[in-house]
């Protein structure tokens, strides 16, 4: 898909009223969308698509995610998820996001767009709609709009996720890693004190993580 197509639907997307709290960092988030779109030679009427994108809990990003970032945003949407990758790339580049869109229903209704919004937005008042999104968007171009709202919350979130990942020292993968080999090499010493069978494992995982010459003296104890 043209380059300048994607920019013009980008220029005829407005988000009208935006998630209130950011994605959570150490669980699931959902948002609550409904986009607009003004149907063409129907200037009375308005297509209303309502649903839910999930965002799974972020996760330090491997070069596999990428390709699966988004799920269930329509047949046509690869060209669009493409541009958005070399647009949004080095923001997102340290932390793993998929977004999943669930239960999406479409309806037109006789209104126009910006009635529609009006009315929408009265019928929130006074409700918690922290979650929820509005946004006007071209019809072909709905997956487009709800990608770009769902990664920009992204952004606007990546400062917190980061400083709440790094608190529990996980934001740096090599750490993590480390920690993680020790924790299976602590489970495999506690292992041993009641199978014996278990030592010859627990040396190969030693060598392996190049950590014998810090465990010997405990590893041959069981000698």
């Amino acid at each position: 898909m043209d380059r300048k197509l994607i920019l013009s639907f980008l220029d005829q997307t407005s988000v009208l009223r935006p998630p209130k709290r950011l994605l959570a960092t150490f669980g699931s988030t959902e948002i609550e969308y409904h986009l607009l779109s003004p149907i063409d030679r129907l200037s009375d009427k308005t297509r209303l698509r309502s649903g839910r994108v999930l965002s799974e809990r972020p996760q330090i990003l491997t070069a596999e995610a990428l390709k699966a970032r988004f799920q269930g945003f329509g047949a046509d949407a690869a060209p669009f998820i493409d541009f958005l990758h070399s647009n949004y790339g080095d923001a997102l580049k340290a932390l793993q996001y998929v977004f999943k869109n669930q239960d999406m229903e479409t309806q037109v209704l006789s209104e126009k767009p910006e009635v529609l919004a009006r009315r929408l937005f009265k019928a929130w008042k006074g409700e918690g709609y922290d979650k929820k999104a509005l946004v006007l968007c071209p019809d072909g171009a709905w997956s487009l709009a709800l990608m770009k709202l769902t990664l920009d919350e992204a952004v606007r979130s990546f400062p917190t996720h980061v400083r709440d990942l790094g608190r529990r020292g996980l934001f740096d993968p090599e750490k993590y890693a480390r920690d993680r080999r020790r924790h299976e090499i602590e489970a495999l010493f506690a292992d041993a004190e009641s199978d014996r069978n278990v030592l010859n494992r627990l040396g190969a995982k030693l060598r392996e993580y190049g950590l014998f010459e810090e465990y010997e003296s405990r590893f041959l104890s069981y000698f």
